[in-house]
């Protein structure tokens, strides 16, 4: 159970023994047994901490994805789970590197695979884990709890409004907004709501709320494919993870590096490459934005020798 869903069943709890107490006020024992638990219960409440940091997101369907209760459909959870996961760990890769001079890339690939560990029932939902390694520190499992919930806010954000949208698409990695489209295209297409949950941190979207996020998704990211540079290779920036290319007509080209690059692989192009003519493997994201400009924006994705 998420800290959310603790803290409301407590709150449950409560208004429901209140409601007892009131009706046997008169009666000295019951009355007494209803205060003493209702004690219990408010104690137990102010125990609970603000913030939880589990790895843990749960997420709960309706529609034609699940039945009742009982089950879900394996397929809808085939396609929704890649997308749930790349959302996570493109977050993870902002909260561990995005920032210059903070903790930069790491050396080894970082165990960020989340496991299915759960069936809620509620409707019927899914609960994915990031189990934690015996080489892993707690800031590994901070940073995962908390791009779990950078994940909801930003669904959140895009059920809202076009204006709340607007506000996040220039900031957000182009790879973390293709996921996001697949993701809520597969729910909209199950007719589904959408209730998450990640420690303190929920929402609920109506099947309607989740139509529309999928609607400005798919209307701001056009198209994206995959293209073949011969180039040269112009270097990078590790803490800022970006990269730089020249065409084989001399045209700028610059863009981010992809989340799946370790840094001895980056390492390794820098050393080979550097300001030399190569093939270089890029991931082109058509980006339309409120403005109605379009641009485009560049992944690198692999870097080979001619």
């Amino acid at each position: 159970m998420s800290l959310f869903s603790k803290i409301q069943y407590l709150k449950i709890q409560i208004a429901e023994t209140e409601k007892l107490l009131n009706m046997v006020i008169d009666h000295p024992l019951m009355s007494i047994n209803m205060k003493q638990r209702l004690k219990i219960l408010k104690e137990e409440l102010d125990s609970i901490p603000q913030e939880s940091f589990e790895a843990v997101i749960q997420m709960l369907f309706s529609g034609d994805a699940v039945s009742g209760s009982e089950g879900i459909k394996s397929t809808f959870v085939s396609k929704i789970t890649p997308p749930i996961q790349g959302l996570v760990k493109t977050q993870l890769a902002i909260k561990k590197y995005g920032k210059v001079g903070s903790r930069g890339r790491t050396r080894k690939k970082a165990n960020n695979e989340l496991y299915l560990t759960a069936l809620p029932r509620g409707s019927f939902g899914i609960e994915l884990t990031r189990i934690e390694g015996s080489d892993e520190d707690l800031f590994d499992l901070v940073d995962s709890s908390e791009a779990m919930k950078d994940v909801i806010y930003l669904i959140k954000d895009t059920a809202e409004s076009d204006e709340a949208f607007q506000s996040i698409i220039e900031t957000t990695p182009k790879r973390n907004l293709s996921n996001l489209k697949k993701l809520l295209q597969e729910i909209s297409n199950e007719r589904s709501i959408l209730k998450m949950d990640c420690g303190e941190v929920h929402i609920e979207l109506t099947s309607e709320q989740v139509d529309a996020a999928a609607k400005r998704v798919s209307y701001a990211v056009e198209d994206e494919y995959e293209l073949l540079i011969d180039g040269i290779f112009r270097g990078m920036l590790l803490d800022s993870n970006r990269f730089e290319i020249l065409d084989h007509n001399g045209n700028p080209i610059s863009g981010y590096i992809s989340n799946e690059l370790e840094e001895e692989a980056l390492i390794e192009y820098d050393r080979l490459f550097l300001n030399k003519n190569c093939l270089i493997y890029l991931k082109a994201y058509n980006i339309k934005y409120a403005s109605q400009n379009e641009k485009i924006e560049y992944e690198l994705l692999e870097i080979k020798e001619k």
